[in-house]
C-alpha cells in the first residue's frame, strides 16, 4: 500500500445565457465520513499570512464565450500568484450531454460535468439565470444583483480586493492512499483577529486538465483543456459543509477538522464509459464562509498528489 502525505498553507502558490436543466444522471456521493484510520496530521507554523480570493466560474462546454472566461481567470491567477484559486462549476443546459452539437460527431459532448453540489450553488447564486459565463470572487456582495459577475468586468473586480487582510488562515493535510483511492484531508483554521460571526466549512474536489470537446467561441474543438474542475464535495454534509463556529471567535482560535472520502474510477458520462478521474490531476479546495451572507473569508487549494 503505498501512501502520500502532503500539506498546504497560505503561502503556496497556486499555478496557475441558457435555460437550467435537471440533472440525469445523479451522482453518488463518495464521502465515507470514516475518519477512524485516518492519521493525525502535523501542520507547520505560518508565519505569512494571505488573503486568498475563490474565484468561481460558471461554465458549460457548449457555452461559446465561457473560455474567454476561462482564459480570464488564467491571467488574473497569473496576475496575482498565490492568491486565487479557480473553481469551475459546470451547470445549465450548456453543461448538458449535447451529442453531434454543432455538426460534431455523434459521440462528441457526451460528458456530463455537472455536480449535485454545482446544481445547489446555482439554485442559490442564480448563475444560470444570470446568463454564462458568470462568476463570483468570494461570493461577496450577495444579492440578486451584484453578486454575480461578467468575465469582463473579472480583472477590475479581482483589482479592487486582491489586497484584502487576512482574518484567517487555512491548511490542509491530505494522506492519500492510491490502491484505495481513499482521502484522508484534515483542515485545520487560525483565526488572526476577534470577531464574531456564525461560520461553516466546506471542503470540495476538483480535477484539472481534462481534455475534452468545448465549442471556444464558434470554433468547435475535441482538444480543449477543462481546467479547476468541480467534482464533488468532501463535507459528508455536502455543498454547504459543516458548521465550524458561532458567536465569539477570540484571535488564535484554531480547529482541525478531519474528512474520508474513496475517489471513484470516473465520474458521469451520458453513456458508458464514465469520464475517468485522474487522481494526479486533482485538488482539494477548503474555504470558510459566513452563513449570513455566503461571503467566503478563507479559502486554500492543495494538489492531491504533488
Amino acid at each position: 500500500m503505498k501512501k502520500i502525505f502532503l500539506f498546504s498553507f497560505c503561502i503556496s502558490i497556486i499555478f496557475t445565457a441558457c435555460d437550467f436543466v435537471g440533472n440525469p444522471y445523479p451522482e453518488v456521493n463518495a464521502n465515507l465520513g470514516d475518519t477512524a484510520s485516518c492519521p493525525d496530521a502535523t501542520f507547520p507554523i505560518v508565519t505569512t499570512h494571505i488573503k486568498k480570493i475563490l474565484l468561481e466560474d460558471y461554465t458549460g462546454h457548449t457555452c461559446g464565450n465561457c473560455p474567454r472566461a476561462a482564459d480570464t481567470l488564467a491571467a488574473i491567477d497569473a496576475l496575482y500568484p498565490g492568491k486565487i484559486v479557480g473553481l469551475a462549476v459546470h451547470v445549465g443546459s450548456f453543461a448538458a450531454p449535447a451529442p453531434g452539437y454543432a455538426g460534431s460527431p455523434a459521440t462528441a459532448f457526451l460528458a456530463d460535468y455537472r455536480t449535485d453540489v454545482g446544481d445547489q450553488y446555482d439554485a442559490t447564486f442564480g448563475a444560470v439565470a444570470f446568463g454564462l459565463p458568470a462568476g463570483m470572487f468570494n461570493r461577496k456582495d450577495f444579492s440578486i444583483a451584484d453578486h454575480i459577475k461578467f468575465y469582463t468586468g473579472w480583472r477590475a473586480f479581482a483589482a479592487s480586493i486582491v489586497a484584502e487582510p487576512s482574518v484567517v488562515d487555512l491548511q490542509i493535510a491530505v494522506d492519500f492512499d492510491l490502491s484505495t483511492r481513499k482521502i484522508c484531508c484534515s483542515v485545520k483554521d487560525s483565526f488572526l483577529t476577534t470577531m464574531s460571526d456564525t461560520l461553516r466549512m466546506v471542503v470540495l474536489l476538483t480535477q484539472d486538465s481534462i481534455v475534452d470537446w468545448q465549442d471556444n467561441v464558434g470554433t468547435i474543438t475535441s482538444t480543449y483543456v477543462h481546467r479547476h474542475m468541480l467534482r464533488d464535495a468532501i463535507t459528508p454534509s455536502g455543498a454547504w459543509g459543516e458548521s465550524l463556529i458561532s458567536g465569539s471567535i477570540p484571535v488564535g482560535t484554531t480547529h482541525i477538522k478531519k474528512y474520508a472520502y474513496n475517489i471513484p474510477s470516473g465520474y458521469k458520462y451520458a453513456t458508458s464509459p464514465e469520464v475517468p478521474c485522474d487522481v494526479n490531476k486533482c485538488h482539494i479546495i477548503a474555504f470558510i464562509y459566513k452563513t449570513s451572507n455566503y461571503e467566503i473569508i478563507q479559502v486554500e487549494e492543495i494538489k492531491l498528489i504533488p
